[in-house]
This record gives C-alpha cells, structure tokens and sequence, in this order.
C-alpha cells in the first residue's frame, strides 16, 4: 500500500470495482482537496493517481477497516467520504463538498441524490431551498465522516456482512445527541439502480448465506424509537437570497414535491405492471 508524504486534509475512500467512477472523478478535480484511497473489491488494479491501494473486506466498511489496520497511528484527516463506485460527482464537487462539510464543521452528512437518479429515500434527494439541510438519516451509499464520527462509530463497521442497518444504527446513536446532513449544495448521480436478486454484491451475500433484509432489521429492533428518515423542521441552513420568511415554506414545499413524484413513480410503475399480465 503506498502512502502520501504530506496527506491533504480529506480523504475519500472508494469501494472500487473494474468499472469504478473514481479514476474520471480524479481526472475531473486537478485541484483536489482530497487523497484517495481505493480499495478493490475485484481483481486489483492500481491506480498509480491514487495516494493509496487496498484490498481486504467483503463489503466497503470492512474493506476500511483492513485500510486503517494498514495505516499505523492516527489518521491523517479531519473528514472521510466512504464511497460507493458507482456514484458520480460532477467536476470539483467533491472538493466542494468538503469545503462545506469543513466550513459548517458538520459531524455525519452526505451529498444530495440528483432528482431524477436512482434514489432508494426521499430524505436523501436534493432540496432547492438549502445548501445543508439537517435530517434524521445518512445514507450509507456515500457517508461522509468528520473524525470525531468515525471514532465514534468505526465500532459498528463490522457489524453487518451486508452493511445494511448500518446507518440506521448510526442514526439511532445519534438521535437526539448529534446532528445529520445532507449536503444540498453539491448533487450526485447513482448510476446503476439497485439490484438484490442479481447484482454481483447481493449475489455474494447470498453465497455466504447472508440476508441483508435480516439484517437490517436486526438494526431496526435495535433502536425502537428512532424518529424515522426524515428531514427536520430546525437546524437547515438556506439558500441566499430566500426570504426569511419563505424559507420553511419553501423547504416544505420541495418536501412534498419530492414525495408526490415518488407517489407517481409508484402509480406509473404499477400500471405498467398490470399492462404486461
């Protein structure tokens, strides 16, 4: 594993296979604020850009935690974004994200889903009205954890084989003694839609008798009293240029914009269903 003389403050950590985004979204930011650490969950291919190469782990979290046993001593970094290879930052965006993560001195967030993109929670997709918006809930596809978070949760990373109900269970210790956000700011696209019957993830799981639904709730029974995925009424941080008294009915309104196309999505997938019987 190679490492930098002199790290810069952030780092990403991708979870990277053969068809990984990571080395267009190099290219794309010259200027980086960030090292790189891509850890390979297919046949090894060092990326001789990146600051360090890794492998170990079945899934992203265990594959840092095989990282950090290689990087003796403390880390480096006051913020790390765990990344998913196949979510697209455009170009700079994710230096970008760091400078508001830095500059608002965020504890656990995550960047916006870009309407439209594959999105599993409405929580998690962007809102107009903020640059960070506080909500219940951080989505594992691309956490990003300031130091004193991930001395605080890196004790959960080995807890599910699957990794879900993993951010439910950070949200569930963080309820009520932490704050999270969605970074509203800088938007990024999934680019491959979810597949747990035939993805290549899902189907290892399977093979090592895994059931990340079990799991994930095995999470839920945990915390009983989480809030649920939600974005909050206070704690938001608006656009310029809103007025202070549109603000809240602005972000209420992108709410429920956001529910309602998802409602149509449901509607229009239904229907499509019953034409193809």
């Amino acid at each position: 594993m190679t490492s930098p003389v002199t790290p810069r403050r952030f780092l990403v950590f991708f979870r990277a296979g053969r068809n990984s985004l990571h080395p267009r979204l190099l290219a794309e930011d010259p200027q980086r604020n960030w090292d790189c650490c891509v850890s390979w969950y297919a046949p090894s291919q060092p990326d001789a850009i990146a600051e360090y190469n890794c492998a170990g782990g079945d899934n992203k979290l265990e594959g840092f935690l095989a990282f950090r046993e290689q990087l003796p001593g403390k880390l480096p970094y006051e913020y790390i974004l765990l990344a998913d290879d196949d979510v697209y930052f455009r170009p700079g965006d994710i230096s970008r994200f760091f400078d508001v993560c830095d500059g608002y001195k965020t504890y656990l967030t995550q960047p916006a889903l870009r309407w439209g993109t594959y999105y599993n929670l409405n929580v998690t997709l962007a809102n107009p009205a903020c640059i960070l918006r506080r909500v219940s809930f951080v989505e594992i596809m691309a956490p990003c954890l300031s130091a004193a978070a991930l001395t605080d949760l890196i004790d959960t990373f080995g807890a599910s084989r699957s990794t879900w109900g993993v951010d439910l269970t950070w949200a569930g210790r963080s309820q009520d003694k932490r704050p999270l956000h969605v970074v509203d700011a800088v938007r990024v696209e999934h680019t491959k839609v979810m597949d747990k019957t035939g993805g290549a993830f899902y189907r290892k799981m399977k093979s090592l008798g895994v059931n990340p639904e079990d799991e994930g709730e095995a999470a839920r029974r945990s915390f009983p009293h989480f809030v649920g995925m939600r974005t909050e009424r206070r704690g938001h941080v608006y656009r310029p240029g809103i007025p202070r008294a549109l603000r809240r009915p602005a972000l209420a309104l992108f709410e429920k914009m956001k529910f309602l196309a998802r409602q149509r999505k449901k509607w229009v997938r239904s229907k499509l269903k019953s034409k193809s019987r």
